[in-house]
């Protein structure tokens, strides 16, 4: 298993650390956002429709070792954070 994050690299995003969202195909997903997250490979093109965050593209971010989706990477302007899915996470 990969260090993907910690405790000390919550942030809060419009107001709020966890956030749950419905995807365009009907998944719901709930996420926890995080400043800082490393171990992971960003898959797929930087998307801007059907952002989550407003003004703020998305890509994929998966498990750098064996490629499990962990959630996202969302970029501003030179700012980002992740928002990854706090089901697939596993506290050490």
């Amino acid at each position: 298993a990969r260090r993907i994050t910690h405790d000390d690299h919550r942030v809060a995003v419009a107001g709020a650390h966890e956030h749950t969202f419905v995807n365009p195909g009907g998944f719901v997903h709930h996420l926890g956002c995080f400043a800082v997250a490393t171990g992971l490979a960003y898959l797929g093109p930087t998307e801007t429709a059907f952002a989550w965050f407003p003004g703020f593209s998305w890509q994929l971010a998966c498990c750098g070792g064996c490629r499990t989706h962990l959630g996202w990477i969302f970029r501003c302007a030179g700012d980002s954070f992740h928002g990854l899915l706090l089901a697939e996470l596993v506290r050490r």
